[in-house]
């Protein structure tokens, strides 16, 4: 990757790599919180997970390690989905097996959300199918066991229609396949929250994308 040219897959922050560092610079309404929550999140789970390194952190960004690997949409598209989403459901296993209690400025029950977990925010290793990094900390929250394998689902369905066969290996790495009822309204409630969150921050011209969003969850039904 060209040094100083924006990271590939980065659409809500300036993300840009340089002399094998990665500067993630904050964008949009609350910023500054999700700075906090990604840093928090970040060195909470640095024993735990494959995360980040922290280089530096400064006002409105943070500095990371590079991290070499494949990312999970770039693999889909080359028709390796069904290993990318068996791994997402094993590491989603261990992400709820954290205890939200080593996270004491997260109030709530249930087990520790990433709240943008899927193929958009992981990197594979070179030569094998291990993952070796799980991005973009900063919605993370204490939630719903669903929330984020249905997030993973939406984002092959959104994003990869043609490739939504790999989808039952998400549930078997997972261990577990929730009612299509529970995953596609935790789907459209964060697709709304979502929706939301970039109105306030685009204003109307997100208004046409989010819609067709929207209209897209309603539509979809229960995978065979």
């Amino acid at each position: 990757m060209p040094d100083g040219r924006p990271v590939p897959h980065a659409y809500t922050n300036s993300v840009t790599a340089r002399g094998g560092l990665i500067t993630k610079t904050y964008r949009g309404p609350g910023a500054v919180g999700r700075q906090q929550r990604e840093e928090l999140a970040i060195r909470s789970l640095a024993d735990r997970l494959p995360v980040a390194t922290i280089v530096e952190s400064r006002p409105g960004a943070l500095v990371l390690a590079q991290v070499p690997g494949r990312h999970g949409q770039e693999r889909i598209d080359c028709g390796e989905g069904s290993a990318v989403m068996l791994g997402l459901g094993r590491l989603l296993r261990e992400v709820q097996a954290v205890s939200p209690r080593c996270f004491d400025e997260f109030h709530g029950d249930g087990v520790l959300v990433h709240q943008d977990f899927g193929p958009n925010n992981v990197l594979f290793a070179e030569q094998d199918d291990s993952i070796v990094l799980l991005a973009d900390w900063e919605w993370s929250t204490v939630g719903s066991p669903v929330t984020d394998l249905a997030w993973a689902e939406l984002i092959v369905r959104l994003h990869h229609p043609d490739h939504q066969d790999c989808l039952p290996a998400l549930f078997d790495g997972y261990g577990a396949r929730p009612a299509w009822a529970e995953r596609q309204a935790a789907m459209a409630h964060r697709a709304a929250v979502l929706e939301a969150w970039v109105r306030s921050f685009r204003g109307a011209a997100a208004a046409p994308t989010w819609d067709r969003r929207q209209r897209s969850i309603a539509r979809w039904r229960e995978l065979s």
